[in-house]
């Protein structure tokens, strides 16, 4: 029995030698293993120190990157700010200009009318006698123009004309403003917006505007119906007298009179008008001149 169970035993210790031993191979083939990572990691190290010591002579570029970048934001951080404390100050800037504008538009104003109130002081009556000499030679001026005459011929009528005119030229620029200022004016006699009149009574009020009115674009349309580019000047001069001496006449009439910006639509009208006759002329002349070379 004792010599079974000593079997039995040195058979166990036999089993736990054969696993020792293959747990010591394993552990000393993991331990090659590592010895061989060990010697790569060796190698590895080496490489990069001999790297390091190679790039080490560029480290002043790196540093001098760094510093640029630095630097770089740092400016772009300035600039921003500069910016931002421009516009503030250009915006100050135009407040200062705008108020100083006004001031010196107010200034002038006061100047003005101070130079006047000194004129009526020390001139008395004759400063208002001297405002009606220049309203007469105005008014006789444009009477001698009316009496001497401007060369008024043929007459057409002149919405027509102008609807044909624009249609012909709608792409040029003149032709579009020339639309946009037949409107206003169009808009300025429908609302009896041209003039004014102090009477008190309203329909009486309307009805000498809208005569005055009547009679000034009656003498607008005339010279505008026989407008051409060469006369442009003379017609403008024509309406501007019309322009003094309707007002003239309509002071008995509850001092009504025609607004100056009235009367600067209507002359736009013939200006452009001119533009768009000179540019059809040229149109027309230049396909001649051109076949006459040919020839």
């Amino acid at each position: 029995m004792q010599i079974r169970k000593k079997q039995i035993m040195l058979e166990s210790l036999q089993v736990n030698l054969d696993r020792t031993r293959n747990n010591l191979a394993e552990h000393e083939q993991q331990n090659d293993a590592l010895h061989h990572q060990l010697n790569t990691c060796r190698i590895e190290i080496g490489n990069l120190k001999n790297r390091v010591e190679k790039l080490s002579q560029y480290q002043d570029i790196v540093d001098i990157e760094h510093y640029i970048a630095e630097r770089k934001n740092q400016v772009e951080s300035f600039v921003e700010v500069t910016k931002t404390e421009a516009e503030f100050l250009l915006e100050k800037m135009k407040a200062e200009i705008e108020n100083t504008r006004h001031y010196l538009e107010k200034l002038e104003k006061n100047s003005q009318l101070k130079l006047e109130a000194q004129a009526r002081e020390r001139l008395g009556a004759f400063y208002n006698q001297v405002l009606e000499q220049e309203n007469l030679e105005a008014i006789s001026k444009a009477l001698e123009n009316k009496i001497q005459g401007y060369g008024i011929q043929d007459v057409y009528p002149v919405q027509t004309f102008l609807d044909q005119l624009i249609d012909g030229y709608g792409d040029i620029h003149a032709a579009q403003q020339l639309k946009e200022v037949r409107r206003k004016i169009k808009n300025a006699i429908a609302a009896n917006t041209g003039g004014q009149c102090e009477y008190v009574e309203e329909n009486r009020q309307l009805s000498a505007i809208a005569l005055v009115t009547h009679v000034f674009n009656s003498k607008a349309d005339l010279y505008l119906s026989q407008l051409d580019h060469d006369t442009v000047e003379l017609f403008i001069q024509a309406l501007q007298d019309d322009f003094i001496l309707i007002n003239h006449y309509g002071e008995a009439f509850g001092h009504t009179r025609i607004h100056e910006s009235f009367l600067k639509l209507r002359l736009e009208e013939f200006k452009l008008t001119a533009l768009i006759l000179a540019f059809k002329a040229q149109q027309q002349t230049g396909p001649s001149e051109l076949q006459q070379q040919r020839v």
